[in-house]
């Protein structure tokens, strides 16, 4: 016992001993390693230790030295100074604590966090306690809590105000969405608390995705400036958002006073001038614009103006207009000098599970040239595409369309600028109601349509499809080496006032796979069957009675593919046979409007027939030759290994034998001769710069080729040229047409382009486009000249010359943007 006893007092004797508490009066030392010399004057750590004064101020470091007579302490390695009641911590290699003053010196890197608000990074920094001061003259780095960044050549904080002095002043506004906007100040002065500050020769840089175009750099400069969180006003400033280079911007505007108003999101301009190339253009008294952080907002858009040799030169002005999130309108104005007057409007509006458009025209003082004296046309078109979410299938969306206008060559007249429904208008008009269901087992579609051709009388012009449907399923069955499709489909058709077709049509085809003998040969065999149930009035193709068919048809294919690699190339060769049957008499489709080419021919449908299998039977056969260069890692120093194959040189020729002539198949394919046109496609691509295809059909006996269609491209650095040319002949039609386009980049900034296009049938160029373009990253300038002979009613030949401007951003914000994201609905 006695023993404990002792052992327990020498181990308190020892702890004692490592733990060296001392007074000097101002600090307490907490370290395991002090020395006290010069009587009680100097203080000495030896390692690593805690000093605590009276104010609530704790010191960590590696070793120090105190000074009692002057009350100076100097703490060295890993220091951590923690001023408890006012939340500040601060961390240095060495620093210097005057306990009299309250002033604290910091030597070298510097990390200091101010109530877990700030956090600054510096060097040699000064801290002014008694005053809650800190400043430093170098360069210093703070950060607050919302990643807000500034950065200063020297500064002075006032830490119970927040207030921010500085000079040469970087500062970095980090958004919620990660775009940061930077400012620089030569001088200025911050109040953090209320989000204020002042400043002079002032730089706003906005983040450089500033309308999707990483070429620009958006940017403001201004003598003075001063704001809040809300706004921002600058006096004496220039805006821009060219790319930054050493030349001046295409374009600035250059205002007595600037308003970033950042609840608005816009930017107001007072006393501005429009400058080009530091030339003034336009005096704005007031003008603004939206913001780099917008994307929809109302403004001007892009102005044109034009000359028409039949309506007179005019001005065009657009103006969009956000209604709401989900809701726009373009205004689309075009004003002519014989006082026609053109209003466009494009409606927009967009859900979480819909996307509806709605372009409308209304043109008054126009008459025409001919019979129509009305001085007033319009059109009218919408579109809406809903996702209807129904639970049991992947996709099932419903499409409505309306397409109508007051007079038949109104929209060819005129012109449209264009937009997403005027895209495909032209000489027919499409109405609609579809629906569209997609499920894991099948697809089905069921709509009911009208179509109006633009000429005619009334009586001939309109079909109305009410309704029409299509059903289509895919399967297997074990054990059965093949797979298949069947499809159901049908409608109701009303043209030419009283002709009226009702049928359905029930087909079930089988495709056998692919069959590989050992000689290389590949086959394969399908079986198709098809249930007509029809009936008609005032046709000469159905009965007035009803009637229910049932046909058959049967088809054998072979191929033998062929191939030889070379150093340079690899080439293929593939004869093609397929032989097809059906014993069934098949419905009239002489006059029907077919083409067969090289793409269909050796496809079962290759005359889309919904109500008849070509009759008879028939032997196509064919030929393709294929050559492709090889790219191999051998050519860069590697193994002899092909790395990828570049379109070189292909060939094919093709044509149909039957068993006797068919006069009921469409006479434009030429199937329904015994020994159908030989129909051939050549694709020529000898290196990068020149490319050509040539498509064309010849007669059995090669003395008359009844198509031909033959396109070039040429392109060289900056020269674009392409030329096509189509000829029918015979029972393929009449047509011969060339036309071209060239295009010369004179450099990054200038183009010029032609376009032209022959009628040499009837001896007459149909148009000459002529188009000159200035564009970089933020003006686009382009001067259009057109020339065309076209006639039709109150359309005669015309000239155009257009001129349009774009500035960006005046331009940029585009609806398409809400409208094209056909995610939402597909």
């Amino acid at each position: 016992m006695k023993n404990k006893i002792i052992i327990i007092f020498l181990i308190s004797i020892f702890y004692l001993n490592s733990l060296s508490i001392a007074n000097g009066d101002e600090f307490t030392f907490r370290v395991t390693d002090l020395e006290i010399l010069e009587n009680n004057t100097v203080y000495k750590g030896n390692s690593r230790g805690k000093v605590i004064t009276e104010t609530q101020v704790e010191l960590e470091s590696d070793n120090f030295v105190y000074l009692k007579k002057i009350n100076r302490l100097e703490a060295n390695g890993n220091v951590e100074l923690t001023d408890i009641k006012n939340n500040v911590i601060i961390n240095a290699e060495k620093m210097v604590y005057l306990k009299s003053e309250e002033i604290i010196y910091t030597v070298g890197k510097t990390l200091i966090n101010i109530d877990n608000q700030y956090d600054i990074e510096g060097y040699n920094l000064t801290f002014l306690k008694n005053k809650m001061i800190l400043s430093s003259n170098e360069k210093a780095t703070i950060t607050d809590i919302n990643s807000n960044v500034y950065k200063l050549s020297q500064f002075q904080y006032l830490i119970n105000e927040e207030i921010l002095k500085g000079e040469k002043i970087f500062y970095r506004r980090n958004e919620i969405e990660n775009k940061e906007d930077e400012y620089y100040f030569e001088n200025g002065f911050f109040n953090l608390k209320k989000n204020e500050f002042l400043g002079k020769d002032i730089s706003m840089k906005f983040h450089k995705t500033l309308f999707d175009d990483e070429e620009n750099d958006p940017r403001v400069n201004a003598a003075i400036g001063y704001g809040d969180q809300y706004n921002t006003y600058l006096e004496k400033g220039v805006f821009t958002s060219c790319k930054k280079t050493d030349k001046c911007p295409p374009w600035k505007m250059r205002a007595k006073k600037i308003q970033h108003d950042k609840i608005k999101k816009q930017i107001i301009y007072k006393n501005a001038w429009l400058e080009l190339y530091d030339l003034p253009i336009v005096y704005f008294p007031k003008f603004f614009h939206p913001d780099p952080s917008v994307k929809r907002q109302s403004g001007l858009l892009r102005p044109a103006i034009g000359d028409h040799n039949t309506l007179g030169d005019s001005i065009y002005l657009p103006y969009f207009f956000v209604i709401s999130d989900d809701k726009d309108i373009t205004i689309k104005p075009r004003l002519f000098n014989n006082n026609v007057l053109v209003l466009q409007n494009e409606y927009r509006q967009i859900t979480k599970n819909s996307i509806s458009v709605i372009d409308s025209s209304i043109t008054t003082g126009h008459n025409s040239s001919k019979l129509d004296k009305k001085d007033s046309r319009s059109h009218f078109f919408a579109n809406s595409k809903i996702k209807l979410n129904f639970k049991e299938y992947i996709n099932s969306n419903l499409e409505i369309n309306f397409e109508k206008t007051s007079n038949d060559n109104y929209l060819k007249l005129f012109n449209f600028m264009k937009s997403p429904l005027l895209k495909s208008a032209g000489s027919n008009l499409e109405s609609r109601i579809k629906l569209d269901l997609e499920h894991e087992d099948y697809d089905f579609t069921s709509s009911i349509e009208m179509y109006e051709t633009l000429s005619g009388s009334n009586s001939d012009r309109f079909q109305y499809v009410l309704p029409s449907y299509k059903f289509s399923k895919n399967f297997n069955i074990i054990n059965l080496n093949g797979g298949f499709n069947f499809s159901s489909s049908g409608n109701n058709t009303i043209s030419n006032t009283n002709v009226n077709i009702s049928s359905i049509s029930n087909d079930l085809n089988f495709s056998s796979y692919s069959h590989f003998l050992e000689n290389g040969i590949t086959t394969n065999f399908e079986l198709f069957l098809k249930n007509i149930n029809s009936i008609g009035k005032n046709t000469n193709t159905y009965k007035n009675s009803p009637q229910s068919e049932i046909m058959t048809a049967y088809g054998y294919n072979m191929s033998l593919p062929l191939s030889k690699k070379n150093e340079k190339s690899i080439n293929t060769l593939i004869p093609k046979i397929s032989f097809r049957a059906s014993p069934h008499e098949m419905k009239n489709n002489s006059s029907s409007n077919r083409r067969i080419n090289n793409d269909n021919i050796f496809s079962y449908n290759r005359l889309s027939l919904g109500d008849s299998f070509e009759s008879g039977g028939s032997l196509t056969l064919g030929i393709d030759f294929i050559k492709e260069k090889t790219v191999t890692e051998e050519e860069i120093g590697f193994d002899d290994k092909i790395l990828q194959l570049e379109e070189y040189f292909d060939f094919k020729l093709a044509t149909v034998l039957n068993i006797k002539e068919e006069k009921k198949l469409p006479e434009k394919s030429t199937l329904n001769k015994k020994n159908s046109n030989i129909f051939g496609q050549l694709n020529f691509k000898p290196n990068k710069v020149l490319s050509l295809k040539h498509d064309f059909s010849l007669t059995n006996n090669l003395d008359v080729v009844e198509y031909n269609a033959l396109s070039t491209i040429f392109n060289y650095e900056n020269f674009t040229t392409e030329f096509k040319f189509i000829e029918e002949r015979g029972v393929i039609g009449e047509t011969d047409i060339i036309e071209n386009f060239t295009k010369y980049n004179f450099n990054e900034y200038n183009s010029l382009s032609f376009a032209t296009r022959k009628n040499r049938e009837l001896n007459l160029t149909e148009y000459y486009d002529l188009v000159y373009e200035y564009k970089n990253d933020c003006l686009i300038a382009d001067i259009k000249y057109r020339k065309d002979y076209y006639s039709d009613s109150d359309i005669i030949p015309k000239e155009e010359l257009f001129f349009s401007i774009t500035i960006v951003p005046f331009y940029t914000y585009s609806p398409d943007k809400m409208i094209l994201n056909k995610d939402r609905i597909d």
